[in-house]
């Protein structure tokens, strides 16, 4: 295969501006997504890329401010913007200078150095490496960012980037500069085929993992949309269940209690206050459950006026003291709604799994729905544990 710079240039450009049509289209084509994603700002850096290498098709044909000065200028605000754009993504401020001083500086030595090649080279070379090392350090600063595996795309391409950026500038001090220019008259140079590469997978895999990106994100969030009581703010019967039969299948040998948590005369509640301030207290309740808990409990919405907790390496003794702490709590606290004080009370049942058995998690909820009756239907404002005493 013959290839000469021109032909590596358009392949290039041609790259560029496919991935400037695909995220233009990825970001504005989202009904009801983010508007501040990062996603359109990832976009114009990859027009912005698409117009440097115009220019540098163009040089020899058009006046140096543009091949040169322009050039560097625009390839430079496209990193800047990348940069801006992955803060964006992940909600947090950035400092101007990160992305105006770069900027300034290669339009600063571009203007001084337009005939020296050589010194061009080393100084914009140090310049683009310092912005390809803020993207990273962005990239692994940020633990959400790295939850998933698109955010290996994009590191992968500014790591290749800063390689071959050095490899141009090693080439630039050893005199060869003509080795390392993206368009000269000569035969095309094994370090040009290696800095088109290199620039040409930066922007696909940097596009394509920024898309992803996005995408985990919005996996992760419709995900925990689907898992969470909408009311209450805390996981829904779905996400209940699969927690307690996943800590049924794990305990290994430990044993574990549920708590079946009813709040008392809610019916009444709502009668007397209206749906409203019945769903005030059912906001409420989590809240003052969530403060008694330990950290490995696992609190949820069962349905209705009913939660459940999940205590895993509980025995029965621990699950009873547990429950009754949790009762006294309600109890003792006075809610403020909006149609004043209301108190409550509730009733728990408990059912509680020894080491040595293996239920099915419909039994423990059946034993743990038993007990709640009976605490019920002896008064209510009790615990009672299945096959066992009452508080």
């Amino acid at each position: 295969m013959n290839l000469d710079p021109r032909t590596l240039l358009f392949s290039l450009i041609l790259t560029c501006g496919l991935s400037v049509l695909g995220m233009f289209v990825a970001a504005t084509c989202r009904s009801g997504g983010r508007t501040r994603d990062g996603m359109g700002k990832w976009a114009a850096a990859m027009f912005l890329q698409t117009l440097t290498w115009g220019l540098v098709a163009a040089r020899g044909t058009i006046p140096d401010f543009l091949s040169v000065i322009a050039a560097n200028g625009f390839l430079a605000a496209s990193y800047a913007l990348m940069l801006v754009a992955i803060h964006e993504f992940q909600q947090r401020q950035l400092p101007r200078w990160q992305y105006l001083v770069p900027v300034a500086l290669i339009l600063v030595i571009s203007a001084i150095l337009p005939d020296n090649i050589r010194s061009r080279f080393i100084w914009d070379g140090v310049i683009y490496a310092l912005q390809m090392v803020l993207i990273a350090r962005a990239l692994l600063s940020d633990r959400k960012t790295r939850s998933g595996q698109a955010w290996r795309l994009l590191f992968g391409g500014i790591v290749m980037l800063v390689l071959v950026l050095g490899l141009r500038g090693a080439v630039a001090l050893s005199g060869h500069t003509d080795f390392a220019q993206p368009q000269n008259t000569a035969g095309v140079q094994p370090i040009q085929i290696i800095a088109f590469i290199a620039a040409m997978s930066t922007a696909l895999l940097g596009s394509i993992g920024f898309v992803l990106l996005v995408k985990e994100r919005t996996d992760r969030e419709v995900m925990l949309l689907a898992m969470t009581d909408s009311l209450t703010q805390i996981p829904n019967r779905r996400a209940l269940m699969d927690y307690a039969q996943h800590a049924l299948a794990r305990r290994n040998g430990l044993p574990l209690a549920l708590l079946m948590i009813d709040v008392d005369h809610f019916k009444l509640i709502n009668d007397t206050h209206g749906h409203q301030t019945g769903d005030e207290v059912l906001s409420k309740i989590p809240v003052l459950l969530a403060g008694r808990l330990r950290g490995y409990d696992y609190l949820g919405r069962y349905g209705g006026e009913e939660f459940c907790v999940v205590a895993p390496d509980t025995g029965a003794a621990g699950a009873l003291e547990l429950a009754e702490s949790l009762r006294e709590t309600i109890a003792s606290t006075v809610l403020n709604t909006e149609c004043g004080e209301i108190s409550v009370s509730v009733s728990i049942g408990v059912s509680c799994c020894r080491p040595d058995a293996a239920p099915e998690l419909k039994t423990v909820l059946a034993e743990a729905d038993a007990a709640l009756y009976d605490a019920k239907h002896s008064g209510r404002n009790k615990v009672v544990c299945f096959g066992g005493e009452k508080v």
